[in-house]
């Protein structure tokens, strides 16, 4: 880590601009490849295929964005995005419907906007960097390495289209951002290193988009729409919500490979009828104006590689977001962990440069894999409920089917305290932990556990109590902590600092 002069990202998606933003602050210059000619304003791109499709900043990823890009949520509300203080949201599963007028969840600021609109923003910011410089319409078609292979120096180039003219491009430093369709594990190959097997969960999942015009009369009664699936019930997720020059996305989500949500205009309203439990959506979108049809987004299985487990992992190369640990989308962790890795990338520069350590790109990989582990875990647990969907790799995921039914009579308690008490606190709770700013060892609590088993003998109860094994309430967090795996998220002032608002908006 002597020398840090050039730093390369390839991909200049939501991933790659964090990255490079966060690497400017150590390298003396950062480039940053794309292979699509990027847009001169907000749009969707060839390259990006999801951008069609709802993404949403969960509050930890709009702290670290923040951090890196001050002001850029300011900057969305300025382009026409929703801000947070006048977002209101309905949550409605087989518990119940909770509305919640923006109060405690608008201490987080963020703002609802497109995809499209936030990677404009954020790329607007990067380019006014005057040691970042974008090379567009340019694939990378392998690394360059020492001639041990302990090292990569660089990468080969070439521009798009053409079949020959490779060049090289030297760098100290190599960030693989380019997601889903990373070639990384093909590149390392190429210099005779095997990887690890991966974690697959076999998700087998589709949903389908389609946007609204918003009449004038309707602009302000509501934000954001969620009905939860229900795998049991047979209950599709749904979501409608609003984004920038008064227009609505309305999702419908179906994962084990099953009844895919149509993407025909007429079949994808009857849809909306007919398979989800809120009838707040159906009566919305029966006053929205369509202008457009439906499209859908298809993937089969997301991907946890284990790169830190290669004892000749080369140095000067990093990878991180899809390329490294790929999501369910409809969980809208992506763009989050994304931002976490980058931190975590930053404080581990940090600590080499106090205190230089061998082996430094391993240690890293190593540390992003603890940063990212509850997020995985918490989509892995949710998705596995669905039939058809499994979980493949070297190890069996630990604690799943008790956390499966904590979380549905959790769900039930929160739900029922929430609406007939005006007592949020679980919800809260809840909204916390999946937002990851809250730890699951902070969730799944000997304490909680014996609060929430208090429901006059209900199915749901009845259930975890079979998993659970034990009816002493003093040996509950002894029982936890052998089936939930110990894994804790790194807390800094800045998360404390909004948890303490948090908690004060609540308590209003």
């Amino acid at each position: 880590m002597s020398n840090m002069k050039k730093a390369v990202v390839i991909g200049a998606g939501i991933a790659g601009l964090i990255t490079a933003r966060m690497l400017s602050d150590y390298y003396d210059e950062v480039c940053i490849i794309e292979r699509d000619e990027l847009p001169s304003e907000p749009a969707n791109r060839q390259g990006v295929p999801q951008s069609f499709h709802p993404h949403r900043v969960l509050p930890r990823g709009g702290l670290i964005l923040e951090h890196y890009f001050p002001g850029y949520n300011d900057e969305l509300v300025a382009l026409g995005a929703i801000p947070s203080h006048e977002e209101k949201f309905m949550i409605a599963n087989r518990y119940g419907t909770l509305v919640n007028k923006a109060n405690a969840a608008s201490s987080f600021k963020i703002a609802s906007s497109s995809r499209a609109l936030l990677e404009w923003v954020l790329r607007q910011r990067v380019r006014n960097i005057d040691h970042i410089s974008f090379l567009t319409s340019t694939e990378v078609t392998g690394l360059m390495a020492s001639e041990d292979q302990r090292s990569i120096t660089g990468v080969y180039i070439k521009e798009r289209g053409r079949d020959n003219g490779k060049e090289m491009l030297a760098a100290d430093m190599v960030i693989d951002a380019t997601g889903r369709s990373s070639k990384l594990i093909r590149w390392l190959e190429q210099i005779g290193l095997s990887v690890p097997e991966p974690e697959v969960l076999k998700v087998s999942l589709g949903y389908s988009t389609r946007y609204y015009k918003i009449p004038s009369s309707i602009q302000n009664d509501w934000g954001t729409v969620i009905t939860e699936s229900d795998p049991v019930q047979g209950i599709r997720a749904g979501m409608l919500w609003r984004i920038e020059n008064d227009i609505a996305g309305l999702l419908l989500f179906n994962a084990g490979g099953d009844e895919y949500p149509s993407t025909h205009p007429d079949e994808f309203q009857e849809q909306i009828k007919h398979l989800f439990a809120s009838d707040e959506i159906v009566a919305l979108a029966d006053q929205l104006e369509p202008f457009q049809g439906p499209r859908g987004y298809r993937i089969s299985e997301s991907v946890r590689q284990h790169f830190e487990l290669m004892e000749n992992w080369p140095s000067g190369l990093l990878v991180l977001g899809d390329a490294f640990c790929s999501f369910d989308p409809i969980h809208g962790q992506g763009m989050t962990v994304a931002a976490i890795e980058a931190e975590t990338i930053a404080k581990c520069l940090d600590e080499q440069r106090m205190h230089p350590e061998p082996q430094f790109e391993r240690q890293v990989l190593l540390r992003m894999q603890q940063a990212i582990e509850p997020a995985w875990w918490l989509s892995s647990v949710a998705d596995l409920r669905w039939k058809g969907v499994e979980h493949v790799g070297p190890s069996r995921m630990k604690g799943v089917a008790f956390a499966q039914k904590y979380i549905n009579l959790f769900t039930k308690q929160a739900m029922k305290k929430a609406s007939q008490e005006n007592n949020k606190h679980l919800f809260f709770t809840q909204f916390l932990m999946n937002a990851l700013i809250l730890p699951p060892s902070e969730y799944f609590k000997g304490e909680i556990l014996n609060m929430i088993l208090n429901d006059n003998g209900s199915e749901e109860e009845m259930e975890l109590r079979a998993e659970l094994g034990v009816r002493d309430p003093e040996l509950f967090q002894q029982r936890i902590d052998e089936i939930i795996p110990s894994f804790q998220l790194e807390f800094d002032g800045q998360i404390k600092k909004l948890l303490e608002s948090f908690q004060h908006a609540m308590s209003k």
